[in-house]
């Protein structure tokens, strides 16, 4: 099929696909999920003798050529008139098909003024199985780096290509803003994701090579010199970045499609972090820990349900709550982070372990020496003890459980953005998860308390005064001395919370204010409609 029948109206219009043309994303291209099977045989394969080809591409299919990804996946492409498929066109039915879409397509991008084939454009179909019979496509511009369509498409949703572990997989993107830049910047992570899948002729040039190199350097000088950087690598990750630089170096304008494969991955995990950080707009995110879609002091709104039970669990929800809200921002990872905060939260739980079990231990060893004596088998310090034991085996549990749900959170990003979502997707949000992780401190603290309780109580319970004399004074000077780093922290969390309702106050009053100000400009504007019509 030549290119000039491509363009001709009246043979596109000859005959139309029975198929419905569905505009999607490089990133919502089927490879990953085809379902192919192989139907296992007894019988051997035979070599005809001789043969020396063994190229499955039928005269049928030409001029398509199935092409072999890196990774090794199996795609055709026409690459005279830069159209690529995964559907198998060696099929008849299929080719047939596919034959007829591209005509059609090609007829709707000429009454938009596009010529197409063209050597600046390329074209992707694919056709879904199932009972809707449709024909997903999209173009792309490899001048301008982008994708367009022939057919109206709203960007609701932007699903992001699998790009290694620096995102998750199945992560949605949702455009809460509309801006022209920002879709142009997304299509653009999408243009890098087309050229990962297709990588078949593609070369690139010292100017894009010079683009890359220049991303992952600042990006790593910005992870040496902020402790908020938005790059999501760490620094050994970007030195081995570079490392495949400089081997990149001498492969410029040469066909070469893994190392293309690595250019492409790439650019697209810098374009998706343009596009999740609103690079270029007056918003743009330039910390790691700032939000762009609420203020901060309206992101320090808490729960009722965490602020009572931060006076129970000792303040430990407000210090968590705080934490989370630093590495889970707008619903996005960033995997260095989250890394140090999991394995901070792992270590503490695996210290509260050791705690609780030296606790048991005293416990249980307490409660021998006390049922020793028969006089105080229902006394205060009895009980008392009995809390602390249930409160210390309660902090074992929590932190085991925890640690267990977390152990394998600090490398699948995709994992943790699920499950993230998953949690905060409720009526108090990150709250939920603070509350969750003050768990094992909260009843290890509590188990201390209870044991505080029975010990004192079993000394002041005696009535032999050099007991009392001796141990009083150093009870007092002991309490003193804990007392004091434990009411500076306090102090200082009060200050800060005090400090942020007022705040909250004032938006709220200047909030009320500004509606009762609009009520009665409203109602200004009414009385003088009435004042006018009963003029007139």
């Amino acid at each position: 099929m030549s290119s000039s029948s491509l363009s001709s109206p009246v043979t596109a219009n000859s005959k139309l696909p029975k198929r419905v043309f569905t505009p999607f994303t490089a990133s919502e291209v089927d490879r990953y999920n085809r379902g192919n099977l192989i139907q296992p045989s007894k019988d051997l394969p035979k070599i005809p003798a001789g043969r020396r080809t063994f190229d499955e591409t039928t005269p049928n299919s030409a001029p398509w050529k199935a092409c072999t990804h890196p990774e090794g996946a199996l795609y055709f492409c026409d690459i005279q008139r830069r159209i690529y498929t995964d559907s198998d066109v060696r099929d008849r039915k299929t080719l047939h098909t596919i034959d007829k879409c591209i005509l059609r397509l090609s007829y709707l991008a000429h009454s938009h003024s596009i010529i197409f084939p063209s050597t600046s454009l390329e074209l992707v179909l694919e056709l879904t199985k199932g009972k809707r019979k449709e024909c997903r496509y999209y173009f792309v511009d490899a001048q301008k780096r982008l994708l367009f369509w022939v057919h109206d498409w709203i960007p609701q949703k932007i699903k992001h290509y699998r790009v290694t572990n620096r995102q998750p997989a199945d992560d949605v993107v949702r455009l809460r803003c509309v801006a022209i830049m920002i879709t142009e910047i997304a299509l653009e992570m999408q243009y890098w994701t087309h050229c990962e899948l297709y990588p078949h002729q593609r070369t690139f040039d010292i100017s894009i090579y010079r683009e890359l190199c220049g991303w992952i350097i600042h990006a790593n000088a910005e992870s040496i010199t902020s402790d908020t950087s938005l790059a999501p690598f760490e620094r050994s990750e970007l030195s081995k970045m570079m490392d495949i630089m400089r081997v990149l170096r001498d492969s410029t304008e040469q066909v070469n499609d893994p190392l293309y494969c690595v250019v492409a991955r790439f650019m697209c995990i810098f374009s998706r972090i343009h596009f999740l950080n609103f690079h270029g707009q007056p918003y743009a995110r330039l910390d790691v820990d700032r939000t762009v879609y609420q203020p901060q002091d309206q992101r320090r709104c808490t729960s009722i349900l965490l602020r009572m039970l931060s006076f129970i669990l000792f303040g430990a929800p407000w210090r968590y709550v705080e934490t989370l809200r630093g590495v889970w921002v707008d619903e996005t990872v960033n995997l260095p982070r989250w890394r140090a905060f999991v394995g901070n939260i792992l270590n503490e739980w695996g210290g509260f372990t050791i705690y609780s079990t030296v606790m048991l231990a005293v416990d249980m060893s307490f409660l021998a020496i006390i049922h020793a004596d028969t006089t105080t088998y229902q006394s205060v310090n009895v009980i008392a003890t009995y809390i602390s034991v249930v409160c210390t085996v309660g902090s074992i549990v929590a932190s085991v459980v925890l640690t267990g749900m977390w152990r394998d959170k600090a490398e699948n990003a995709e994992g943790v953005a699920k499950y993230m979502t998953e949690i905060t997707d409720t009526v108090i949000g990150v709250d939920n998860m603070a509350i969750m992780f003050s768990v094992p401190f909260g009843l290890l603290i509590w188990g201390m308390a209870s044991f505080l309780v029975a010990f004192l109580s079993l000394i002041f319970s005696s009535s032999y005064l050099p007991t009392l004399a001796t141990t009083t004074p150093g009870i007092v000077l002991v309490t003193v001395l804990v007392a004091w780093p434990v009411w500076v922290e306090m102090e200082r969390s009060l200050g800060q919370w005090m400090k942020n309702a007022s705040e909250l106050e004032e938006l709220e009053g200047k909030g009320g204010k500004s509606e009762d100000h609009r009520d009665k400009e409203g109602q200004r504007g009414d009385d003088r409609d009435r004042d006018f019509g009963d003029r007139e």
